[in-house]
Formats: structure tokens, sequence, C-alpha cells
């Protein structure tokens, strides 16, 4: 404790005598402001964690409900699930890529107790990936399908558990009433007619697709053994889940009760696939024989949103899984950004809040905590496998004893391990004895090449540093001083700080959007980067990727893609005036800069995410793996 006040007292002295009494002021009320509202919010989470794992426990039957576009006639749908005369329910939303009016209806039912609602930001062209999200949440030992179109008779739920119960089936189905908005003309149709539907087996389903999916009821249990809906499957994917599930044992049963209005009206989706009916029903005949792709809930938990490389390396491991149809979603656990990642370009990962009523943790195959601070709701989750992602040795990034022994406490946590440098590998098994993956880093090269100049190369030398200027480990103050008196044109990026007033610069960048970074990179002829403590140094990989000649201090990490006098000029840490000799040689020696460019480009263009996204997936396919094999051997 004593030594966090001496720290505090020191830093209040620094600011008083840099920034003034007023800025010192401001920033002592924010500091106070941040750290009771971190208090605050880690409370929330942990009371809503576990009255989300307590009221869980509590449903029988989920309604799955996918929308893209529906007005009324989804609050209809909702409002029908809502009152069924069986309590124990909840309903499941699902959109996709839906627009702002669709939103609205569900912005009222955002914070329902019975209701969650989860959000996919890109069209998927069918309701496959909106239903296979809804079986992946459920809580109830019961799945009922409805369309987003359609209502629910208030006994729907009532009358299919006696059908079940009373004849032991897994799927039941049944009657429904036609409900015409005279928008659409069926032969043999008419407003107000009920249609029944026999019982079925197999060899009955394979003449004729019998149940109407939005009267469908089914064990939670059967369809996570067949592996829910194929995606594969644009249309007639019901009719292949139907024989798909008859084809390995699962009894059918219908009743005649009505247990759904069906809309009839010219949004229905089948017209979109009128002229290739008899394809996809050609190809539910083929496919029904073997398992879906089994179904994989993926959490990634993050400390914040904030421009960060450590998020963006998460991100892009979120996106490549989501590529391979794995579920996967973030749990965000600061506010102080909210759930919006707009500097990272194409982001397309659902973000949730722990103590927002959109989050939900249930269901969770694979937990993967990233930070030091996000262990904790690791250890309050209950997902089948915990990962934690270690991105480097935090204790590294404090200076006061207390936070740097709730960082140790973490890596003695009992979970699978996976990290990003061979290094943070080789350390986590010398100090706490944990084996780990090792999930190599990428360099996304649509986003990092040699682009468009923001301004034209002078015939002066331009050179480049970047770093937050208020983190004394990340060396921008001896890069400064390295670079200040050459005969150079000077830019600096920063993600945070105060440039202070006497450094005399060119150019200066702050808080500049990922996607952007290669247009500076691209300005400029030398790269310099004297950071004290890194994971892996990611800016001098995208410098040289950009054309960028690259000065660099040696740090952890950068052993995995920088050679000294190869593809960089690499410098004892803090020294600045090696660092000043190093620039200095650059600017001189035309022909040595051209050539560590070049080796750059070579270097930059061997780190793809391609070998990362086959790693990871394959850690997460492990044990499904396993069981397979031990399933085999048998």
């Amino acid at each position: 404790m004593g030594y966090q006040i001496k720290n505090l007292l020191s830093k209040s002295v620094s600011i008083i005598s840099n920034e003034g009494v007023l800025a010192f002021l401001q920033r002592t009320c924010l500091f106070l402001k941040t750290k009771i509202k971190a208090r605050w919010d880690r409370f929330r989470q942990k009371s809503y964690l576990e009255e989300k794992i307590n009221s869980s426990r509590r449903v029988l039957v989920s309604f799955v409900i996918p929308v893209y576009d529906r007005t009324f006639e989804l609050k209809e749908a909702i409002e029908s699930c809502l009152n069924q005369t069986v309590s124990e329910i909840e309903v499941i939303i699902v959109t996709d890529g839906s627009p702002p009016g669709t939103l609205a209806v569900l912005d009222k039912y955002s914070h329902h107790p019975k209701v969650k609602i989860f959000h996919y930001y890109d069209n998927s062209g069918n309701a496959v990936r909106g239903r296979n999200k809804g079986i992946l949440e459920a809580t109830g030992k019961y799945i009922a399908f409805l369309d987003s179109d359609d209502i629910a008779d208030k006994n729907r739920i009532k009358k299919s558990l006696k059908v079940m119960e009373r004849y032991n089936a897994d799927v039941v189905y049944g009657a429904y009433k036609i409900k015409m908005d005279n928008s659409r003309e069926i032969n043999g149709l008419h407003d107000g007619r009920v249609i029944e539907s026999p019982d079925c087996d197999l060899q009955f389903l394979k003449e004729i697709c019998v149940p109407c999916q939005s009267t469908v009821m089914i064990r939670r249990a059967a369809l996570l053994d067949v592996g829910g809906l194929k995606p594969e499957m644009c249309y007639c994917e019901d009719y292949e889940l139907w024989l798909r599930l008859a084809y390995f044992g699962y009894k059918f049963k219908a009743t005649r009760d009505v247990l759904v209005t069906l809309r009839i009206h010219k949004g229905n989706n089948e017209l979109n696939f009128i002229e290739e009916s008899d394809y996809w029903k050609q190809e539910a005949l083929r496919q029904y024989q073997t398992r879906a792709k089994k179904l994989q809930k993926i959490v990634f938990i993050i400390p914040g949103t904030g421009i960060s490389g450590g998020i963006a390396v998460v991100l892009h491991h979120a996106k490549k899984l989501m590529e391979q149809k794995f579920d996967v979603s973030c749990i965000n656990l600061d506010v102080t950004f909210g759930n919006s990642i707009n500097w990272f370009p194409e982001h397309n990962v659902p973000i949730y809040q722990l103590s927002n009523l959109d989050m939900r943790v249930d269901n969770i195959d694979v937990a993967i905590a990233t930070g030091w601070n996000t262990v904790e709701i690791l250890n309050q989750l209950e997902p089948k496998r915990k990962l934690y992602f270690v991105q480097s040795d935090e204790r590294r990034f404090y200076t006061d004893e207390a936070t740097k022994k709730l960082v140790h406490q973490t890596y003695l946590t009992d979970c699978e391990y996976v990290t990003m440098a061979c290094w943070i590998q080789k350390w986590l098994k010398d100090e706490f004895g944990h084996d780990s993956e090792y999930v190599p880093n990428g360099l996304d090269q649509n986003m990092f090449f040699h682009d468009q100049e923001i301004l034209p190369k002078e015939k002066k030398v331009r050179v480049l540093l970047e770093g937050p200027v208020d983190i004394p480990f990340k060396g921008m103050k001896e890069a400064y001083a390295a670079v200040k008196d050459l005969n150079c044109e000077l830019w600096i990026i920063s993600s945070s700080g105060k440039i202070p007033a006497e450094w005399k610069y060119d150019r200066l960048f702050e808080k500049v959007d990922i996607h952007k970074m290669r247009n500076i990179y691209s300005s400029c002829d030398i790269f310099l980067k004297m950071s004290r403590v890194e994971s892996f140094c990611y800016p001098p990989l995208e410098a040289m990727a950009c054309g960028c000649s690259v000065v660099v201090s040696e740090v952890t990490g950068l052993e995995e893609y920088a050679i000294d006098n190869y593809n960089a000029l690499i410098v004892k840490p803090g020294d600045v005036a090696e660092a000043k000799m190093a620039v200095r040689t650059l600017i001189e020696n035309v022909e040595l800069r051209h050539q560590l460019i070049e080796n750059g480009y070579k270097t930059a263009e061997e780190w793809t995410w391609s070998d990362s996204k086959r790693t990871f997936a394959k850690i997460l396919k492990a044990e499904e793996e396993q069981l397979e094999l031990q399933a085999y051997s048998a």
C-alpha cells in the first residue's frame, strides 16, 4: 500500500509540474470516477451472472424465432409465445442483418425477463443460422420453432407437452390454421382453413415433408445429437432435418389440435426458391444420412473495446472462426467505449456486456479469457472448456506490487493455455509448468500493404514514431530524443497522452483507426519503435508490409519475425545513442534502406492468418475429434 501511495504522489507532482493544477484536478476526478464505476460494474456483472445461471435452470421450453424483416407480425409472434398457458418458457429471437424497423420492435422487449435477443450484423439469406443460434442459446429441455410471421396458439406448448409425454415422442407437431392477407392466392386455401398433419416415419417422410415447421417442438438433446440444421441447405433445410432425425431413430408424433396460425402472404420465403424447390428436395434426400457439423458456441472475454493490438488479434481469430461456422461472440467487461469497435475494419463479431440483459452466458462450449482481468469472469462461467489466451506477461505493465500479485495469480488458473509467441510458451512452462498451444499471429494482407501516400515523399527523409506518449515503457520519449537533432522530417502517431510542448515535429496523428494506418506507414521512409515491453510488437511488421525501413528496440516477441541487418536494424532497449546512429545510417545509406524494405516485404508476405486460423480451429475441435476417435476405436 505504501508503494502505491508513493507512486500516486510521484505521478501527481509530475502532472502538476507539466500540465498545471487544473489538469491535475480534472484527471483526479476522472480517476476516481473510473475506479468507482469499475467497482460498481464488477458488482453488477457478478450479480447478473449468478442470476442468469439460476434463472436458466427454470426454463422448460425455448421458442426460437429467426427474423429478417418483420414489424407488426413479429410483435404478434412474440406476444403469442409470451401468452402461453405454460409459464416455464423463454423466447429467443435472432436477427439477420435486420433493418431499423425490425430492430425498433425488438427494442421494446430488450429488458423482458423471458426474451433473449441476439443480433447478426450481416444477412445470411435464410433462417438456418438464426435457428442454429437459437438451439445453441436455449436453456429449455425442448425447442419450439416459430416463424417470425406466425402466431402460436396459447395452448400450443401445453398440448405439445401432453402428446410428447403420453407417446414418449421426440418430435411433436400438429394442425395449423391458415390466415390469408389477400396479397397471395393458393388454390385450395382460404382464410380460416385448418390443415391437419398425419403421423409419419422415415419412409413416409421420403415421400412428403409432413410437419409444418412452425408447429414443431423437439427435444433439444435430439437436435444437438444430429447437429442442428445444415448451413449448406439454402432451402428445404427443415425437410432434411426431419429426415435426419427419423433416420437416427427419433420418434415423430402428430396431434390433431391446432397449434399455430400460419400467415400466407407475398413475403413467404418459399417464393424465393420456387424455381429451385425440386433441386433442394433432392439435396435433402441425398444428405439426411449424415449428421451436421457439431454446433459449438465460442465466447471470447475481452477487457475492453478501445484501440488495442491485443483486441485486434482476438477479433481476427473471432472473424476467422465465424467463417468456419463456429458460433462466436465476445463479452466486453469495460463499458468506457461501449460495444462498438469502429476502428476494426469489417467488424461483424457480436459483442455483449455481461451486465447488460442482451448478454447470454448459457450453453458455452469454449470460453476464452484474453487478459488477466478477464480470468475472474472465466472462472465464474460454466463452459465445457476453459482457455486462457495469454498474449504477454502482463505483470510487466504495472509498477505497483499489489496489481502484479493479482496478475500473477491468474497464471495459476487451472485451465488450458494458448499463446501467440514462442517466448510466452517457454515462460509459461518454465515459471508455471503450463503446457500451451502455440497459435501464431498473422498480418491482414488486405489491410497492410503499400498504398497511396498522404503526402508525397520529399527529398528530406521522413521518419515515423508510433506509440502512446503517456505510457513510459512504450519508449516515445527515447524515440523522440533519438531523432530530434537529425536532418529529417518527423511524423508522430500517438494513441493516448499529450505531446510535450517542446517537441518539434511536422505532422501529428492521434487515435488513428487501424484501416488508415497503411497510408501513414506508406508515406514514411523510416519507422522507429523504441518500446521496452512488447508481446509480439506488431507495428514494425505492419510498417514492413507498407514499405518502411525499420529501426526497433530488442523486445520480446520481435524474434518471431525480425532479423538484424536483414529486415530491420535492432538496437538495445532504451539506448538513445544507438537508435540515433541507426536512423542516421538509414538516412545516409539509401542502398541499405532499400535492402531492408525489400526484405521487409518478403517477411510480411510470410505472416498470414491462414496458419493461425487452422491452428485455433484445430484446438477448438480437439475434444470433438478425440471423442470420435474413441468411438471408432471402441
